[in-house]
C-alpha cells in the first residue's frame, strides 16, 4: 500500500477519486429522499448533503483508499468508498455505495461495488473488506450477497440504525477477479 488513489474504469462507469467539482452534482443526487433513506441524516436537506460531501472530501486516511464518484457519460451518478471504517474496530476496510435511482436496475451499483472490492482484495491485497448494510435496505443486501459477502452479525451503527455486518474475503468472492483498469 502507499500509492495514490487510482481512477478505476469499468465497462459502463469511471470511478474517479472524489474531487471538489463532484460536490455539487452529489448534493443534487442526494436530493432524492430514497438515497438518504438509510443514512443517519436527512441528506435531502442541502446543508446536510453538503456536510456529508465535505466530510468525504476531507478524507485523510491511507492515500490508496478513500471515496470515489461514479461517473457515466460525464455525469456523476453515484458515490462509493473503500476506506478505514468509521464504525468498526481497528480501522477495518469498509466499502459502501450509493447510486442514483434513475440509474438503478442496470447493474451499475454491482459493477461499481465489484470494482472497488476487486481493487481492495486483489490490487491492494487487503485481508478483508467489510460492509455495513441497513437491515431494511433490500437492494444493497442483495448486492452484498451477489458480491459474495458473508453476513457475520448485526448491530447499531451510524447513529441509531440497525445494520447487518458483512465481510468479503480473498478467494471467497465469486466472479471477483476479472480485468480491472486502473489509471493514476
Amino acid at each position: 500500500m502507499g500509492s495514490e488513489q487510482p481512477i478505476l474504469a469499468t465497462d459502463h462507469l469511471t470511478l474517479e477519486p472524489l474531487r471538489a467539482d463532484h460536490a455539487e452534482p452529489l448534493v443534487d443526487l442526494f436530493a432524492d429522499p430514497e438515497l438518504s433513506r438509510y443514512y443517519p441524516g436527512d441528506l435531502t436537506r442541502r446543508e446536510n448533503a453538503e456536510g456529508m460531501v465535505r466530510q468525504r472530501l476531507a478524507y485523510s486516511g491511507p492515500p490508496e483508499l478513500g471515496h470515489w464518484a461514479f461517473v457515466r457519460d460525464g455525469a456523476v451518478v453515484g458515490l462509493g468508498h473503500l476506506r478505514p471504517s468509521w464504525e468498526l474496530p481497528d480501522e477495518l476496510p469498509e466499502i459502501g455505495w450509493y447510486l442514483a435511482r434513475t440509474h438503478g436496475g442496470r447493474g451499475l451499483a454491482t459493477e461499481a461495488a465489484r470494482t472497488l472490492l476487486r481493487y481492495g482484495l486483489s490490487d491492494l491485497g487487503l485481508d478483508s473488506v467489510w460492509a455495513l448494510v441497513h437491515t431494511d435496505n433490500t437492494p444493497s443486501l442483495r448486492l452484498a450477497q451477489r458480491l459474495g459477502f458473508l453476513r457475520v452479525g448485526s448491530g447499531i451503527h451510524y447513529g441509531d440504525m440497525w445494520h447487518h455486518v458483512h465481510v468479503a474475503l480473498p478467494g471467497r468472492t465469486p466472479g471477483l477477479f476479472g480485468s480491472l483498469e486502473c489509471r493514476s
